[in-house]
């Protein structure tokens, strides 16, 4: 167990460290919020509040029934959200499902929870794109049609599954004895078992973690809408657009860039006030 806590620690630090560097690379010598006025600002922080606070309902809904106390569960969404926005190519996905299925003793559901909650945000993100595209017009960028198909294979294989284990299972079993035989039963066994996480963490949740989705982004783009209207130099339709589809690429845009930095502070301020109020707890 002391071994268990000393990797997982480890892992903490040199992760967080390596977010630290990206931060400060990135942001603090940028002059992230030069020439923005104040109202801006306070429209961002309202939006980072309200979307993270129906992420982090949506992502608690999904791990309901798991082992996990409020403090705790706070504690791990401040300390990987930074994490899965600042890493280049969700590789912050990874970390967040290590600390999440570490800190429930389950690691199965950790991964299964945080790839189901990405599905249903890029769904969401995928809808929202698609709504923005039918009142605005505009080019769809080719990654979006690509997500549309993924989504709709991704729907397909899951619902054709229970039939696919059933069938080669059946298969295998009257099959002559082999070590590829072995290892054939073993996958099918490990794909059924991811396939019985995904309907226990989904079951009766599905539909409510996709409208929590499209809520958060719901507010994300209209406080994007809401900043642009105040710039009379920007084109409202365009800045809303330019923010969708860089949700999507490698390249930020300006608004998206001020709701990283306001997210990661927040994240920060917001571990250590209940860190804290762990602490004076413990002492009492």
């Amino acid at each position: 167990m002391k071994q268990k806590s000393f990797i997982y620690n480890l892992i903490n630090i040199l992760v967080l460290l390596a977010a630290a560097l990206i931060f400060v690379f990135n942001y603090i010598n940028n002059q992230v919020f030069d020439g923005m006025g104040m109202l801006p600002i306070i429209i961002t922080i309202l939006a980072v509040v309200l979307v993270h606070s129906l992420k982090a309902i949506r992502l608690y809904i999904a791990l309901y029934g798991a082992d996990i106390t409020g403090p705790d569960y706070i504690k791990t969404y401040c300390k990987v959200t930074p994490i899965s926005i600042l890493f280049p190519f969700k590789l912050g996905e990874l970390f967040r499902m290590y600390c999440y299925g570490a800190t429930i003793n389950n690691m199965l559901k950790g991964v299964v929870t945080v790839i189901l909650d990405r599905f249903m945000d890029t769904v969401a993100l995928v809808t929202m794109i698609f709504l923005v595209w039918v009142v605005n017009g505009g080019v769809i960028m080719p990654i979006v049609y690509f997500l549309l198909i993924f989504i709709v294979a991704a729907g397909v294989l899951f619902m054709a599954l229970p039939g696919i284990y059933k069938y080669w299972k059946k298969y295998l079993l009257q099959a002559d004895a082999s070590p590829r035989k072995l290892k054939a039963l073993k996958f099918l066994d490990n794909l059924n078992k991811v396939y019985v996480e995904i309907v226990n963490v989904s079951r009766g949740r599905g539909i409510i973690l996709y409208v929590l989705s499209l809520l958060a982004w719901a507010i994300e783009i209209g406080s994007v809408a809401a900043i642009a209207s105040l710039t009379k130099d920007r084109y409202i339709n365009a800045t809303i657009s330019e923010y969708l589809l860089s949700a999507l690429s490698k390249a930020q845009s300006v608004e998206l860039k001020h709701f990283i930095f306001i997210s990661v502070v927040l994240m920060i301020i917001l571990y250590l006030v209940v860190k804290i109020r762990d602490s004076i707890i413990e002492r009492k």
